[in-house]
């Protein structure tokens, strides 16, 4: 296609946005909205991954001790097992001195944590973390062991909420994903309608009816490319304004890749624009057939 050509397909998709603006634009606000769901869907399970990776790695866990029972003597005999690689006791005195510095001009906070009943903790380190479940469940029947905690609980938390943000966000998506195709198409249709004797006039006087549809298939991707580059560069937005400071205060446990985050923009781009671009074929395929 020649350079005259391309500005005239642009000003006539550009024509036939304005006369259909309110369709067109609708069309453009669904499509965004749907390609930016896909990419805060993409990201949060790309940051949900490397948090499940790091607290999957974790082998330490921490049991919270009866303050009637010496918390020394259950240290010690944890020592001798074979599934701990290394004991660890943190007293009520200790707890408190390392969260002294949070207090700092607020006194009367740290003294009601001094005389409330601070329970000693141990913390192990196990030999093989895949037991760690196991090893949780027997502990926690000891007696003089009032609560076990470990990360992978915390990780069974995150795997249940990303399950609940992945299952209603993909239905949020396909809802939208159906309406955007529909208003796209309902966009090239009254366009369609609109120009339904130029489109005749110019098939009679031997236009391509090939060439002709592709105005119409120029104009639905348009709409679509629109929509979907600027919910490409809002998940952008979003990455370097929110995920990137997150990746820098915790490096050991997110590792983003602008590299993915790139490759992801340019999929939100494609993929509106094969929406826009589908819908108005599905507009186009028979109407122009039979004008």
């Amino acid at each position: 296609m020649n350079k005259q050509g391309l500005l005239y397909m642009l000003r006539d998709a550009r024509e036939g946005i304005v006369r259909n603006l309110g369709a067109a634009a609708a069309a453009a606000v669904l499509i965004f909205a749907a390609m930016f769901i896909s990419g805060a869907l993409l990201l949060v399970r790309f940051g949900m991954g490397d948090l499940m990776g790091y607290l999957e790695s974790q082998v330490a866990m921490k049991l919270y001790v009866d303050p009637a029972v010496d918390s020394k003597a259950i240290a010690t005999i944890l020592v001798g097992k074979s599934f701990v690689k290394s004991v660890e006791l943190e007293t009520k005195e200790q707890l408190l001195d390392r969260l002294a510095p949070f207090f700092a001009g607020r006194g009367h906070l740290l003294i009601s944590f001094q005389e409330s009943d601070i329970p000693d903790a141990i913390r192990l380190e196990l030999v093989d973390h895949s037991q760690i479940r196991l090893i949780a469940e027997e502990l926690g029947a000891l007696q003089g062991i009032t609560k076990v905690v470990y990360p992978q609980q915390f990780a069974q938390t995150v795997l249940y909420w990303s399950k609940q943000i992945n299952q209603y966000g993909i239905f949020s998506l396909i809802s939208l994903l159906v309406l955007s195709f529909g208003m796209v198409f309902i966009a090239i249709n009254l366009a369609l309608y609109q120009r339904q004797k130029e489109i005749r006039v110019r098939l009679l006087l031997g236009a391509n009816p090939l060439h002709v549809r592709g105005q119409f298939l120029f104009e639905g991707w348009l709409i679509g490319f629109i929509g979907s580059l600027v919910a490409a560069l809002v998940v952008y937005v979003l990455f370097v304004s929110a995920l990137l400071p997150l990746q820098q205060q915790f490096p050991f446990i997110f590792h983003f890749s602008m590299n993915v985050v790139y490759e992801m923009m340019g999929g939100i781009a494609l993929g509106g624009s094969l929406i826009g671009l589908a819908a108005s074929y599905a507009s186009t395929r028979k109407l122009i057939d039979h004008a």
